[in-house]
């Protein structure tokens, strides 16, 4: 009986219908008003929930724009966006701000509050479980404490809490703005350029503290990345894209020269920047 169970487990067609598709993007297109030029262009793929996607392409390209435009922070001129099902562009904001619950955002400058402490900063993670006159007063439950301080534990920063963020270093910074993300209990984690501000070595540190806690809760994470080795290492998928169009979508190990140049253009020194980003 035991063994009948684990074939029908095993089967491909039962594993099939088991993979959640936790990010769907249909024909995405958006430009700015002060632009003639598409930023991006029939953008269309699909995430698996646990997946860790990294976007890759030249400054200017469209990485942040379509980051952005998966938890609305940028109105796209047309296609739809679903998030577990959702579509977050098809909706009013009430029913956005919901949605964009399930999507944490971790940005390269950190965007915390400096003169703040790490606890209060991370708290604001808490926000979308409150209603807005407790959110005022700043009134958090016991619960929600317990939540930010097991995410300041997974960080490493569980002796910070009382510090202020000005008083930090840039890796504790990014430390912090991943623990508030971590209070928020997404099912998707964006990161655009979550490491441009730090040194070769907390760039490590940092890529792999965002990798092991997204394995270790199965989430899904999607980052925007200028190295290509870093890209390599840290995505289980690269998506390239150049001129706002999406010119590769594979496993890191299917990157060939001609890819690369696809994605970073051909320049008279191609051989180095296209082979380690920009």
């Amino acid at each position: 009986m035991l063994k009948m169970q684990r074939l029908q487990l095993n089967d491909p067609i039962v594993l099939s219908s088991m993979i959640v598709m936790i990010l769907k993007i249909e024909n995405l297109n958006h430009s700015y008003n002060n632009k003639n030029k598409s930023v991006l262009t029939d953008i269309n793929f699909s995430v698996k929930q646990g997946e860790s996607v990294v976007i890759i392409g030249s400054s200017g390209c469209g990485k942040s724009t379509l980051l952005k435009s998966i938890n609305r922070l940028v109105e796209p001129v047309s296609g739809n966006i679903f998030v577990d099902g959702e579509n977050i562009l098809d909706c009013g904001l009430k029913k956005a701000y919901n949605i964009r619950g399930k999507i944490g955002m971790i940005f390269q400058n950190f965007n915390l509050i400096g003169r703040s402490t790490v606890l209060d900063n991370v708290l604001n993670g808490r926000l979308r479980f409150n209603k807005n006159f407790n959110t005022l007063l700043r009134r958090f439950s016991a619960d929600d404490y317990r939540i930010v301080r097991e995410s300041l534990r997974k960080v490493g920063l569980e002796n910070y809490e009382s510090s202020n963020v000005d008083d930090l270093s840039g890796g504790q910074k990014q430390r912090v703005a991943i623990a508030r993300t971590l209070a928020q209990e997404p099912k998707i984690i964006l990161a655009d350029e979550p490491v441009s501000n730090l040194d070769p070595k907390l760039m490590k540190e940092t890529m792999d503290l965002l990798k092991k806690i997204c394995e270790d809760n199965n989430m899904t994470l999607i980052s925007s990345l200028h190295f290509l080795e870093f890209a390599k290492r840290y995505g289980t998928r690269i998506i390239g894209i150049c001129d706002g169009k999406i010119v590769f979508d594979g496993n890191p190990d299917d990157l060939t020269d001609k890819d690369i140049v696809d994605i970073y253009g051909k320049t008279e020194e191609w051989d180095l920047y296209g082979r380690t980003g920009f």
